[in-house]
């Protein structure tokens, strides 16, 4: 024989069922959201409290023509970086130490010029082995007390990425006056520049290389846009900054947090 009257506990889970599948509805027609700030901090990728004082000691980058000097504009800004976001004392030598041996290199090449893909390729190939001589960057240590020792390799180039692009646009139908979405391609121009970094953190007292770090960014611009390769540079490099900093000392990333009222 069936009982034909639920029980209270049948009854509550139909009720309870029944408040669950208002709440989406009640939730859109009464719920505000409100955006919240919020910062997460980050700790540094290595400990550099040991180091008093910081040294950028060059870069390699290609060799050929280059519209400006690549090494120098990096070395003086992160210099003033690092002067202004660490407690370190940034060492700034009339020549950075690096630029030594990559001179070394070129004699060996033939300085001036141009350089065959052959030379170009020798001349990267000696100028890692510049960057991994842990004996080197010890005496290097020795002549600046003992500092971390930044160095690295950078690439900046020109890009074309010019092509057709797809498009979508609302058009009105001369007959019937009704709107209408065309999908259709069109061809661009657009002209941009990459920027490549690999930046070494290396010990002054050993040596021995930290850490490394590799960067790759890039910019494009429309055919109405007109920019400088230098202000395309500096463009590119804000957005390294935070990255590259984060290496050596802890940064905050600020963002926003929904929140349901």
């Amino acid at each position: 024989m069936t009982n034909a009257t639920a029980s209270p506990r049948r009854r509550r889970s139909r009720l309870a069922g029944g408040l669950l599948a208002l709440a989406p509805a009640l939730a859109a027609g009464c719920a505000s959201f409100v955006e919240v700030p919020i910062e997460t901090p980050l700790q540094a990728k290595i400990d550099v409290t040991a180091f008093r004082r910081v040294l950028v000691a060059g870069f390699v980058s290609e060799l050929g023509e280059e519209e400006m000097d690549l090494g120098s504009e990096t070395t003086r800004l992160l210099q003033n970086q690092l002067r202004s976001n660490t407690k370190m004392q940034v060492v700034e030598p009339d020549r950075p130490p690096l630029h030594d041996a990559l001179e070394g290199i070129l004699e060996k090449l033939g300085e001036g010029g141009r350089y065959t893909r052959q030379e170009r390729e020798q001349y990267q190939l000696e100028a890692d082995r510049a960057l991994q001589d842990a004996e080197s960057w010890r005496k290097v240590g020795e002549e600046f007390q003992n500092p971390l020792i930044i160095a690295g390799k950078l690439g900046f180039e020109a890009q074309n990425r010019s092509g057709f692009q797809a498009e979508e646009r609302v058009v009105q139908d001369p007959v019937s006056r009704r709107q209408r979405l065309v999908r259709g391609n069109r061809y661009l121009e657009r002209k941009g520049f990459a920027l490549n970094a690999e930046f070494h953190f290396i010990d002054g007292r050993t040596g021995a290389t930290l850490h490394k770090e590799k960067f790759t960014e890039e910019v494009l611009y429309a055919e109405d846009q007109k920019a400088s390769p230098l202000s395309s540079y500096f463009e590119l490099m804000d957005r390294f900054l935070p990255n590259f900093l984060g290496v050596i000392s802890p940064q905050k990333i600020r963002g926003t947090r929904v929140l349901l009222r």
